[in-house]
């Protein structure tokens, strides 16, 4: 779908209230400043588990998640959710996690349940913002990757009661081919190993994980405007690549004084590789209405390294596996020194669906020419506005 060139104007009004930027840089060093502050509350990084409930539930499951509980592993299991909660809140937790288990065992492939989430940790994992590990309980790794025996037999039974929905059996099919490629760690059903040296293993391999993961606050999914119909999506909540290493990446603090709220800002220090992605569902859209998605950023006087352009795409997927996508190219050189304001770069826009058929987005920004060294980025978040009302800056 071609994409028309969409505004990129800049203010100094907020959303919610307004902002100051000037010399983000030079104050970003100012521990005492009112302006940016550092973030001070933290929880750990989210564990999801991803596992056959009824087959694991009440043997290895039992004991494996108050082990990760005791060596103070923030860990998420289904039943954590309230009953008749659906599919679509675990796989928000999903998203909300940086580490995900998918446990194969025996009878993993009679799950929906199961496959569906494998499916949203492949997704996850693909986009750079949740590390997997594939656990084979008493199951060859060949088995899952080949779909052979019961395991195989399982599936292919689950794929003919589902043969109305090709896109989704293709999808659980090619989640279980790219999850089992990544190194995982197996107990063999034959094993001198007892379950509890297993789990051992396994604690001692996601805290070797999770080390190298920061703690930071938890920020709301989004931040909402409802008198205007306006989402933002802090940049918190955005995948950016090696934006929990400190020599590439800082997080700081703006303070609103009109809504008494701090929202962290992420400023780029130095990376050749910039990649940034986000995603939002539409069920919370207004249907029929036409929106758009914009990146609001600020490149300070110094900035350097943006003569290539960058690629802005947005891409809807509905429920059944269709899609629209929309590209192209921006250069970010020409926002150099725009001083004290943000600016909007707009990524796409797109029709809200129906709430029966709600859809997800998914946006981002990247540009992969690594003999370009960047500085002088700040990322304040993406916004998902409607196109006909006033613009508003965020």
């Amino acid at each position: 779908m071609q994409q028309h060139e969409g505004s990129s104007h800049s203010s100094k009004q907020a959303l919610f209230g307004v902002w100051t930027l000037v010399s983000i840089k030079k104050i970003s060093h100012m521990a005492s400043s009112s302006v940016m502050r550092q973030v001070s509350t933290a929880i750990q990084p989210q564990v999801f588990i991803n596992f056959r409930g009824s087959e694991l539930r009440r043997s290895f499951i039992a004991f494996l998640e108050p082990a990760m509980r005791e060596a103070n592993i923030n860990v998420f299991i289904d039943e954590l959710e309230l009953m008749g909660t659906d599919l679509e809140n675990l796989l928000v937790r999903i998203e909300e996690s940086k580490v995900a288990l998918a446990i194969f065992s025996k009878d993993y492939t009679s799950s929906v349940w199961c496959l569906d989430e494998l499916v949203k940790i492949k997704e996850c994992k693909d986009q750079g913002g949740l590390k997997v590990i594939p656990i084979f309980y008493k199951l060859e790794p060949s088995v899952v990757k080949y779909l052979q025996g019961s395991f195989g037999d399982n599936f292919r039974n689950l794929k003919r009661n589902h043969q109305h929905e090709p896109v989704k059996t293709q999808k659980w099919e090619e989640a279980l081919t790219s999850i089992t490629q990544t190194r995982g760690m197996r107990l063999p059903e034959q094993s001198d190993r007892s379950d509890k040296e297993f789990i051992n293993s396994i604690v001692k391999e996601v805290k070797k994980l999770l080390a190298n993961i920061p703690i930071v606050e938890k920020p709301p999914r989004e931040v909402t405007n409802q008198s205007r119909g306006i989402f933002f999506v802090p940049a918190r909540r955005l995948d950016i690549t090696h934006s929990e290493k400190p020599e590439n990446w800082t997080w700081n603090s703006i303070y609103d004084g009109q809504s008494e709220a701090d929202i962290e800002v992420a400023m780029l220090i130095t990376v050749y590789w910039l990649h940034i992605t986000g995603n939002f569902h539409t069920r919370k859209l207004t249907p029929g209405t036409k929106y758009e998605v914009v990146f609001i950023l600020n490149l300070d006087d110094t900035a350097a390294g943006w003569e290539e352009p960058v690629t802005l795409k947005l891409k809807l997927e509905h429920r059944g596996g269709s899609q629209s996508i929309q590209e192209r190219t921006l250069s970010l050189d020409d926002y150099i020194g725009d001083g004290n304001n943000w600016v909007d770069i707009q990524v796409g826009e797109f029709e809200a669906p129906p709430k029966s058929a709600a859809a997800k987005i998914f946006f981002s920004l990247h540009q992969y020419v690594d003999t370009d060294r960047k500085d002088g980025l700040v990322v304040k978040g993406v916004a998902i506005r409607p196109t006909a009302r006033d613009q508003v800056t965020i």
